[in-house]
């Protein structure tokens, strides 16, 4: 009788930026093998390739070794049912019947899909900013599921006691605020609309959740204020930028990506002498055709280059900058 033998290794070349490498499984069977990612990850100094389990330092390697073998026992059992069966079959067909055994889809492997989605729409329906928000979201939902001893949990056990469980965490374990915190649901509510459409899920846990979100008291520049702030003379030169692109913005209405990548075709002049600023708006896709009025031409009479009409500052430093004017 031929033996079924599973070996797990790590994918080297697939290494990410935190040093983690994939761990895979090997299944041979009949001189034949079947290979597949388990969606674990292991540092590549802590694997120990002679155990095939990683070497422990935390309870997130424990939780991911108990996982290798949960998987390993599945796929013994899988082999023992075909066995039974007295069919002939292949280690394919092993890896078969373990992969699309009961709930095979995963909250993390369905935001992984989205995410992977977005990716290869970016710059057609979506902002690089607007993909920085979902990988956010994974890592909050990873870091949530490693908190209840999960790696990973089927999508079709994603409850809304689940949710409110993880609106609990998010608002006591994460420096998300209540807003910021109900930013993340929707957006894992939009994870798991996907799910329902493709038919994973029969059923929103999010459809008796309520969203709440509070009102926020937005303050605003007087005249004064802004004159004050445009009058201001400065030495430093990020100073400087910092202050043309707020007045800037104030008196066009543009945010900061939308400046920030503010280029000399998007300034044009109209036969009556008018300036316009005449661009897609970065967030929305939408057209947006805006006078620039006379306070604010001094601000671009110098363009920083070919490619910029201000000189490229992170929101960060832009954010810092304001504080040290005001």
């Amino acid at each position: 009788m031929y033996r079924v033998t599973i070996y797990f290794y790590i994918l080297k070349r697939r290494k990410d930026v935190n040093g983690a490498c994939p761990i895979y499984c090997r299944i041979s069977f009949k001189k034949e093998r079947a290979s597949f990612s388990t969606g674990l990850k292991a540092k590549l100094k802590k694997w120990n390739k002679q155990k095939q389990l990683i070497n422990e330092t935390s309870e997130l390697d424990s939780a991911i070794n108990n996982k290798i073998e949960q998987i390993k026992s599945h796929i013994y059992f899988h082999h023992s049912h075909l066995l039974d069966k007295g069919d002939d079959f292949t280690a394919k067909q092993v890896k078969e019947a373990f992969i699309n055994n009961g709930d095979k889809k995963t909250l993390i492997n369905m935001i992984e899909d989205h995410n992977n989605s977005m990716q290869r729409q970016i710059g057609i329906c979506y902002s690089k900013g607007t993909l920085k928000n979902y990988k956010t979201l994974i890592n909050h939902v990873r870091a949530f599921l490693i908190k209840e001893y999960h790696l990973d949990i089927a999508l079709k056990s994603v409850d809304t006691p689940f949710i409110y469980r993880f609106e609990a965490y998010l608002l006591e374990e994460t420096m998300c605020h209540q807003n910021g915190a109900m930013k993340v649901l929707q957006r894992l509510q939009k994870v798991l609309n996907m799910g329902l459409q493709r038919g994973y899920i029969e059923k929103s846990p999010f459809s008796i959740y309520k969203f709440k979100f509070q009102k926020v008291q937005r303050g605003y520049l007087s005249t004064t204020e802004l004159k004050r702030i445009m009058d201001i003379k400065l030495d430093n030169k990020t100073l400087q930028c910092v202050q043309n692109m707020f007045v800037f913005s104030c008196f066009t209405g543009l945010c900061y990506i939308d400046i920030h990548l503010l280029k000399p075709e998007q300034i044009v002049e109209e036969e009556n002498g008018i300036l316009w600023v005449k661009t897609n708006r970065e967030k929305t896709g939408n057209i947006s055709n805006i006078p620039i009025l006379e306070p604010a031409k001094k601000y671009i009479k110098t363009m920083y280059s070919k490619e910029r009409v201000f000189r490229p500052i992170c929101n960060q430093t832009v954010n810092t900058g304001l504080k040290k004017i005001a």
